[in-house]
């Protein structure tokens, strides 16, 4: 299986992982709207992720265009931040999000390592897409 592969697997993998957390962040909204359950916490989406995951996802990333001597096109640039910063790092957002079913007072070391793991591994591999 070629780099290539890995990258589309583990790109399918992240848009599921973030459409999970966002059918559970809307269900969490529309059940506080029906008066089913608790007022969601604020600022829960899935785009406020902190920077270091954002950091994290963009030193992968280059690491792994070093290591593979990607050409710095536009087009290059452009594919690499998408798929190796922005995809990568809202998938680690949306793990923690799974993980604390929205609360961010349950985020612990270990969910938080796990995030890091996640948005890493998402900016590595794709640079297999560019």
């Amino acid at each position: 299986m070629s780099i290539e592969h890995i990258a589309v697997i583990v790109l399918a993998v992240e848009v599921v992982v973030m459409v999970s957390a966002r059918t559970g962040i809307e269900r969490r909204h529309w059940a506080h709207a029906k008066g089913r359950g608790p007022a969601p916490h604020p600022r829960e989406d899935l785009t406020f992720v902190p920077a270091a995951l954002y950091g994290i996802a963009a030193a992968a990333m280059a690491v792994g265009a070093l290591t593979t001597s990607v050409e710095p096109t536009l087009a290059a640039l452009a594919t690499a931040a998408m798929f190796g910063v922005l995809l990568p790092a809202f998938t680690a957002n949306a793990v923690l999000r799974l993980s604390t079913r929205g609360g961010r007072r349950a985020v612990t070391p270990r969910l938080r390592g796990l995030a890091a793991t996640v948005a890493a591994t998402g900016g590595l591999v794709s640079v297999g897409l560019i």
